[in-house]
C-alpha cells in the first residue's frame, strides 16, 4: 500500500473517531475539529455514507449502527466469548455487583461483555470500551501471565496516570503483577475510576496463555478486605469454568 493510501486510510478512521468520541457535526464543524480541509472531509463523508457506516440527517453526519452489527459479529466469533456462557450472569448474581468480560487487544483491555447485579453502580461500561492494561484490575491479572518483554513494552511507552490512585511506578506495577499471578487474581483501588474497588481474575487455557479475564466493580466501602476475598473466590471459579469450557468451544 502507498502512502497515499495510508494517509487515505487514516483520514477516514480519523473522522469516524471524531463523530464516534465527539459527537455528530457538519461538513464545516468537522473539518475545523479536525484542522482538515472542508473539501477533504466532504469527500470522505460522501463514502462513508454510501458504505452505511455514517449517516446524514438535518446537513449533520453521525456514525451508524453499522459498527455495532460489526463489534457483535467479532464478540461472537471469540471462543472465550462463547465459552463464558452463562458465567458473567451467575457472578453477577452473586456478587451482586458489575460484571465485565475483557480481553488484551492491542495492549489495552477491552470490554466484550457486561452484567449488572441488583446492587450494581452504573459506570456507564459497554462493549468495546477500552482501559489502559496497567490501571485495572483485568488488565493485570491478564499482565500477569504475559512474558515481561510485553509488559516493558507497556512501561516504556510510559503509564498514563488515570486517578490519582493509578500505579505509573514500574517497580510497584511489576510488584503487583508478582503479587496477582501467585494468588490467582488483581485488584485495583481506585485506580480506573475513583472510590471503585474492582477484582479481576484471568481466564487461561489448557496451554496457559491468557485468554481474557472476568471482573466485578463495586464501590470501595462494600468491598472492604473480607468482601474482595468471596468476590475473588466467585470470579476464580468462573474463570475456571470458562477455561473448562474453553477446550469444548
Amino acid at each position: 500500500m502507498t502512502d497515499a493510501s495510508n494517509r487515505s486510510v487514516e483520514r477516514g478512521f480519523a473522522i469516524v473517531d471524531e463523530l464516534s468520541e465527539n459527537g455528530p457535526g457538519r461538513v464545516s464543524e468537522l473539518a475545523e475539529r479536525l484542522e482538515m480541509p472542508v473539501s477533504t472531509v466532504h469527500d470522505y463523508l460522501q463514502t462513508l455514507v454510501s458504505t452505511g457506516y455514517v449517516t446524514i440527517e438535518d446537513k449533520e453526519y453521525r456514525t451508524t449502527t453499522r459498527f455495532l452489527e460489526v463489534g457483535h459479529r467479532h464478540c461472537h466469533r471469540l471462543e472465550i466469548y462463547q465459552a463464558v456462557r452463562d458465567q458473567l450472569e451467575t457472578v453477577a448474581e452473586e456478587t451482586g455487583e458489575h460484571v465485565t468480560l475483557l480481553v488484551a487487544e492491542n495492549d489495552q483491555a477491552v470490554i466484550l461483555a457486561v452484567e449488572e447485579g441488583p446492587d450494581a453502580i452504573n459506570l456507564f461500561a459497554y462493549p468495546g470500551a477500552r482501559i489502559p492494561l496497567h490501571a485495572t484490575a483485568p488488565g493485570k491479572a491478564m499482565l500477569a501471565h504475559v512474558d515481561d518483554g510485553r509488559v516493558a513494552k507497556l512501561v516504556d511507552e510510559g503509564l498514563v496516570e488515570v486517578t490519582s490512585q493509578t500505579v505509573t511506578d514500574p517497580e510497584v506495577l511489576f510488584d503487583q503483577l508478582e503479587a496477582a499471578r501467585e494468588r490467582g487474581y488483581a485488584v485495583d483501588e481506585g485506580e480506573r475510576i475513583a472510590g471503585m474497588v474492582c477484582v479481576a481474575a484471568p481466564v487461561l487455557d489448557k496451554d496457559d496463555r491468557v485468554r481474557g479475564s472476568i471482573c466485578v466493580c463495586g464501590p470501595e466501602r462494600r468491598l472492604d478486605e473480607p468482601r474482595r476475598e468471596e468476590i475473588a473466590d466467585v470470579v476464580q471459579r468462573a474463570a475456571n469454568i470458562t477455561q473448562v469450557n474453553l477446550d469444548y468451544v
